[in-house]
């Protein structure tokens, strides 16, 4: 995911303070403010030793793709906008999911694709009872508006902060069904990594292209980081 990395000078100021509120992020001796003058609250035990070791290796925060700090950050500026801006992103990505359209060739990709992400649609309708048209076509598929607001009311009963890191997940592997799958912890990290990246993966395997590899490697890497952090809330 494209985004400012946050500068060494920063980093190294960053750190954490309680008050009888809470536990909050600190930038120097004072309670860090974001450019909207919100505060970034930790929203339990389990995310302060992650930050804590944000803050000693100053490269994840410098350089990393992914980090806790700049996913709390990020909250804290959303959060007064309620839940409706995580959900319609995720039912964006729904009506067009990436497990709905599949390759016309060649036919063994097409194989491996069918194989994979039948079972995960047989998964995701035997929860939530909901039928999704898949293709071969490039052309847009209508789906069953029913279907659709079967996993909207899912997704207004789950905390908005576990909403926000499936957003996070979502834009990493393209896929709404995927990343609920992981959510429900139906598919581990490896599972959802390996799914949403059968065509890249398939191809590699003939031109085996370094560059490509690491990109691959560097993406299994962020989708486990985002799942273990829903295990977290």
């Amino acid at each position: 995911m494209n985004r400012k990395k946050i500068n060494k000078a920063k980093t190294e100021k960053f750190g954490l303070m309680q008050t009888d509120q809470g536990w909050f992020l600190s930038f120097g001796d004072k309670i860090y403010l974001t450019k909207n003058g919100n505060n970034v609250c930790i929203p339990n035990e389990n995310f302060i030793e992650i930050l804590k070791l944000e803050f000693k290796d100053h490269n994840i925060l410098e350089s990393s793709k992914f980090s806790l700090t700049e996913i709390l950050i990020t909250f804290a500026d959303k959060l007064p906008h309620g839940n409706s801006v995580f959900i319609d992103e995720l039912i964006k990505y729904l009506e067009t999911d990436l497990l709905f359209y599949r390759v016309a060739s060649p036919r063994n990709l097409f194989a491996a694709q069918s194989e994979k992400w039948d079972n995960m649609l047989h998964i995701f309708d035997s929860i939530f009872h909901t039928t999704w048209n898949v293709s071969t076509s490039i052309m847009p598929l209508k789906q069953n508006p029913e279907s659709i607001l079967k996993i909207k009311d899912y997704l207004i009963s789950l905390d908005i902060f576990n909403l926000h890191i499936m957003v996070y997940l979502l834009k990493v592997t393209g896929s709404c069904i995927v990343t609920l799958l992981c959510n429900m912890k139906k598919l581990n990290a490896f599972e959802a990594w390996e799914s949403t990246n059968i065509e890249e993966l398939w191809y590699n395997k003939i031109y085996n292209d370094d560059e490509k590899k690491l990109e691959l490697d560097s993406k299994m890497s962020e989708v486990d980081f985002y799942i273990k952090l829903l295990d977290y809330v």
